[in-house]
């Protein structure tokens, strides 16, 4: 069994569905999956959902699950259990060709390239950027370095017997250290894929520029619209996916939050997809769904610390250790 799944808490379940359809849509041979961070909401009807496999996170046996809860923010808690997730479908579900994609993403044709090559390799990823961006806008290479050379919103896997070691390494450092952290080199489970290349061999890094189109590439990657309603990137290139990291369902006007290089005006080649993908979520009650309970909510209190706040801190917390010893010892 050919199987692709997404994971998400309920207030996703609008972007998850639109994924889904999506997905199915060119895929119908394929089972879609939700994975739900989640418990169910008793004031929500889920029947909308019936054409998917909804699985509970509890269900698939997360170890220390109520610790990780505690201390992971929701988007942290999400993505650590990933490769849980990917072990249990695997497992449990017969998954012969497996393939996670982020919830925000949008599929717009069949993924050709990627099911052929894992026919011959065992981990398919797919890149941030294929060339350099560096001026003073954002997102540059500098802040795609930082959270990791490929974009976890997507990975495709198969034979589980062969990457199960790459699958519990994986797991194992993201239950542990799956915060978003820049001062401790840490983003959620994503940096930790920089080392597929060198510890894993049959792995394949799909450079195709109509695979997880986003606002980090825009600079390489121009879209066209063809006449089928289809999409074309670089007037060469089916569009297979695009990742709407960063968008905001009611600030439609905007590519990204975190976005500063470009807008609609300077990109109006982005202008009709983005309008088809608000419109998908409008469809699938995204203004209820967005307002549901979320069970496993927790509130993160780390606070980030400037460096100079650091250093600071650092020259009391050395002074105060001599004063102990002085105090301890006596010598001055």
């Amino acid at each position: 069994m050919n199987i692709a799944f997404t994971i998400c808490s309920n207030n996703y379940l609008a972007q998850a569905k639109t994924l889904g359809d999506s997905f199915l849509e060119f895929h119908p041979d394929w089972k879609f999956i939700i994975g739900l961070c989640d418990e169910f909401d008793s004031s929500f009807d889920y029947s909308a959902f019936d054409k998917f496999e909804i699985i509970k996170v509890k269900d698939i046996k997360v170890p220390e699950f109520e610790s990780i809860v505690k201390k992971y923010n929701i988007i942290e808690l999400n993505t650590a259990v990933k490769p849980t997730f990917i072990k249990y479908i695997f497992t449990t579900c017969d998954a012969n060709k497996l393939i996670y994609i982020d919830p925000d993403i949008l599929v717009t044709s069949y993924f050709e390239e990627v099911i052929a090559i894992l026919d011959t390799k065992d981990i398919v990823l797919t890149p941030h950027i294929c060339s350099p961006i560096d001026d003073e806008y954002a997102p540059t290479d500098y802040h795609t370095l930082r959270g990791g050379i490929y974009n976890l919103g997507f990975i495709a896997l198969a034979r589980y017997d062969k990457i199960k070691d790459f699958i519990h390494w994986w797991h194992e450092r993201v239950l542990k250290y799956g915060f978003c952290d820049f001062s401790n080199t840490m983003f959620y489970d994503q940096l930790w894929i920089n080392y597929v290349p060198a510890m894993w061999d049959d792995y394949f890094i799909l450079k195709h520029p109509g695979y997880n189109m986003a606002n980090w590439n825009l600079h390489e990657r121009l879209l066209t619209q063809t006449s089928n309603d289809g999409f074309v990137v670089n007037e060469k290139f089916s569009l297979r996916f695009f990742h709407f990291s960063g968008y905001k369902y009611n600030n439609p006007t905007s590519i990204a939050s975190y976005l500063t290089r470009y807008n609609f005006e300077s990109r109006p080649d982005l202008k009709n997809l983005f309008f088809k993908y608000h419109n998908l979520l409008k469809n699938n009650n995204i203004e209820q769904i967005s307002k549901l309970k979320v069970y496993y909510l927790f509130v993160n209190k780390r606070v980030a610390v400037s460096p100079r706040k650091k250093s600071f801190l650092r020259k009391i917390i050395n002074r105060l250790k001599k004063i102990i010893k002085v105090f301890l010892t006596g010598n001055v």
